[in-house]
C-alpha cells in the first residue's frame, strides 16, 4: 500500500497533461533515463505535503483524523497532519508543522532544508539543522523525531508526484532524482530507476563449497 501512489498525485498530473502544462508520458523509460520536469506552484506545495504527512503516519485511506499523537514514555505529543504549512525561497523550504502538549498548549514547529535552486541544482541533496525551530521544551524532547518527520512528509511528497507521472520499463513507478526550489514553487525531476533499485530480473544464487 505505502508504494502506491496516492490519487491527489495522480488527478495532479492528470489535470497537467490535461492543459498541457506537462508533456504526455513517454513509455518505456530505460534505467537512469529522465522524464520531464514538473513544477509545483507554491500555493499547493502545503496542499500535497499534508497528503504526503498523513500517508508518513499510516492512513492511506480517505479519514477523518486530523491529527496524530507520538508517545515516548510519560510525554505526549499531538501532531495537526491537515494544518501543515510550507514556505518557499530560492533554494529553502520552511516545513510549518503544528503541534501541541499539556506544558506549552499549540505551538509550531519550524523545519529548514537546504535544497538546490533553478540556477544551483542539487540532485536530491538536502541538508537541515539538527534542532528546529519552536518552544525548547517541544525541541529537547521531540525535535529530532520532528525534523526526520518533516523530511519524510517532504520526501514522500516528491516520490508520489514522480510516481504520479509513470513507470519504467520495467514496470516501476519513475522516481525523483533532483528537486529544487524558488519562491514560486518547486521543480522534480522523475527518473527511471535504475536496476539495483526496485523489482528487477536479479536473482540471488547460493554455492554450496565442495568438501576439502
Amino acid at each position: 500500500m505505502a508504494d502506491a501512489v496516492a490519487p491527489e498525485f495522480a488527478r495532479f498530473i492528470k489535470e497537467e497533461r490535461r492543459t498541457s502544462r506537462l508533456p504526455a508520458s513517454r513509455e518505456q523509460l530505460a534505467e537512469g533515463e529522465l522524464a520531464h520536469p514538473v513544477f509545483v506552484e507554491n500555493g499547493r506545495v502545503s496542499e500535497f505535503l499534508r497528503v504526503a504527512a498523513k500517508r508518513a503516519v499510516g492512513l492511506f485511506r480517505p479519514t477523518k483524523r486530523t491529527e496524530v499523537v507520538w508517545v515516548h514514555g510519560d510525554s505526549e505529543l499531538a501532531v495537526n497532519l491537515v494544518e501543515l504549512d510550507v514556505k518557499l525561497s530560492g533554494g529553502l523550504i520552511y516545513i510549518l508543522i503544528p503541534v501541541r502538549c499539556d506544558q506549552t498548549g499549540n505551538a509550531t514547529i519550524e523545519v529548514v532544508f537546504a535544497v538546490g535552486s533553478p540556477d544551483e541544482p542539487a540532485g536530491l541533496y538536502a541538508s537541515t539543522y539538527r534542532r528546529p525551530n519552536g518552544p525548547p521544551l517541544i525541541v529537547e524532547a521531540w525535535g529530532e523525531a520532528l525534523v526526520a518527520f518533516a523530511w519524510q512528509c517532504v520526501l514522500g511528497m516528491i516520490s508520489g508526484i514522480a510516481g504520479a507521472t509513470g513507470k519504467d520499463a520495467r514496470g516501476n513507478v519513475l522516481v525523483p532524482v533532483e528537486l529544487t526550489a524558488s519562491d514560486k514553487g518547486i521543480q522534480i525531476v522523475p527518473m527511471a530507476r535504475h536496476r539495483f533499485a526496485g523489482s528487477s530480473r536479479l536473482r540471488t544464487t547460493t554455492k554450496t563449497r565442495g568438501a576439502r
